[in-house]
């Protein structure tokens, strides 16, 4: 079996005859038209009015939008969504487009235009940085911790999101009330909202065991997230899910909490597989670009591909990571990375791609990886990696240590381990 591989825009091929192959793959249906999608969840709502009549006698308003880390195909959705404000009778140049960064930096004009697409020149286009000094107080998520957004997210009569729901690593999952808390609030509260995820103990600190993916109730930053988004909600959001080809499949809207629910719900049905055994081999890819540019992103697939792996299991993963880590404030972290060394360090002070670091070695002294990518061999090395240049190399070293052998391929993204009972 010849199985391609998404490695950047491009692809990886790979000869897996002779081995018993097991796709671990969403049952999740290709993409459709995402203009058509969205047009029909606007107009027919999971719950309450369309946008268009819930719009109606608001003077502004503001759509929030992921950045170009989240594939969401911005271009075919924003002039449908945007369509629908102007039925409400909100004009164009009361209209701002908010770009949700989180913590990642702004893009130039380029690259905004890419993500977007073109929009009328009325409309204001924003782009969040969490570090900026006119960030709005909306309340406090805890005692002593208040949540600041940007100003576009509270100065507005009307405020609408707009993302791709999946499975997030330690938040449970993405898009639906992390458009609004990480995606448009302040440094602080982000970091300690993810801090979250280390439970400190008597023993020192360890990751909290409700941080997981797919999961919402007791995990300790979804539930936060879930209290800050409620100090500034949405009016409306538009809810995507991506299909087994990364196009959008499914759209659903209305209120944040029922859109939202129903794109998790989707998500599950989609991405989680039963686990029946775990494999020995494997191979995995994250997905392509975007999702393979960095260390950061593409990790989040191999989070996922490791809970198939038995213990000391091998892998072959594939991911393009041209863009290098993806955030110089995970650098020190590479320099002497071991576990306990990480956690030493995040107990003492949090940094949220110390994190990414920790959970990224725990993996690599688990298991055998071998990486092909663009990263630097050193680099790759000290994070516990065996870089390759040649993927066949590792079939073919395979076919002779285990002809026959199940080998589980994880092409096209992540799928997760349905819960026993679900």
């Amino acid at each position: 079996m010849i199985v391609k591989l998404p490695f950047g825009d491009e692809h990886v091929p790979l000869d897996l005859r002779g081995f018993r192959v097991r796709a671990l793959a969403p049952s999740a249906p290709p993409g459709r038209d995402p203009s058509k999608l969205a047009e029909t969840a606007l107009e027919n709502p999971v719950f309450g009015p369309p946008l268009a009549e819930i719009g109606r006698g608001r003077k502004t308003a503001t759509v929030i939008v992921p950045d170009a880390t989240r594939k969401t195909d911005l271009p075919s959705v924003l002039p449908i969504l945007i369509e629908h404000l102007t039925r409400a009778g909100i004009e164009d140049r009361s209209i701002t487009v908010l770009v949700a960064n989180g913590t990642h930096p702004p893009v130039g004009p380029e690259s905004l235009t890419e993500l977007l697409g073109p929009l009328s020149p009325s409309i204001r286009i924003a782009q969040h940085e969490s570090r900026a000094t006119n960030l709005v107080t909306v309340g406090e998520i805890r005692p002593g911790l208040p949540l600041r957004l940007h100003p576009s997210a509270v100065e507005t009569d009307f405020l609408v999101t707009v993302g791709a729901v999946r499975h997030h690593y330690f938040a449970g999952f993405g898009g639906g009330p992390k458009m609004v808390f990480p995606g448009v609030s302040g440094h602080t509260e982000i970091q300690a909202n993810h801090a979250l995820v280390l439970d400190p103990g008597t023993d020192g600190a360890a990751r909290h065991p409700g941080c997981e993916p797919g999961v919402l109730v007791g995990n300790p930053v979804a539930e936060e997230i879930r209290r800050g988004v409620s100090l500034r909600s949405p009016e409306f959001a538009l809810c995507l899910v991506e299909g087994r080809d990364g196009g959008i499949a499914w759209a659903g809207a209305g209120p944040w909490q029922q859109a939202f629910e129903a794109a998790v719900d989707r998500v599950r049905t989609w991405f989680q597989v039963p686990l029946g055994r775990r494999y020995n081999l494997m191979v995995a890819s994250s997905g392509g670009a975007p999702t393979d540019d960095t260390l950061i992103q593409a990790h989040k697939s191999l989070d996922a591909a490791c809970r198939f792996l038995e213990p000391g299991g091998e892998m072959l993963w594939v991911a393009s990571l041209a863009g290098g880590l993806g955030s110089p404030a995970m650098a020190p972290f590479v320099e002497n990375p071991t576990p306990a060394r990480i956690l030493e360090k995040l107990s003492r002070e949090w940094v949220q791609y110390g994190h990414t670091t920790l959970r990224i070695v725990e993996k690599s002294s688990r298991y055998r990886v071998r990486l092909c990518s663009n990263i630097d061999s050193d680099v790759a090395l000290r994070l516990g990696f065996e870089p390759i240049q040649d993927p066949d190399s590792v079939i073919e070293e395979w076919r002779e240590r285990h002809q026959g052998e199940s080998v589980a391929v994880m092409a096209s993204g992540a799928v997760y381990p349905r819960p026993r009972g679900a």
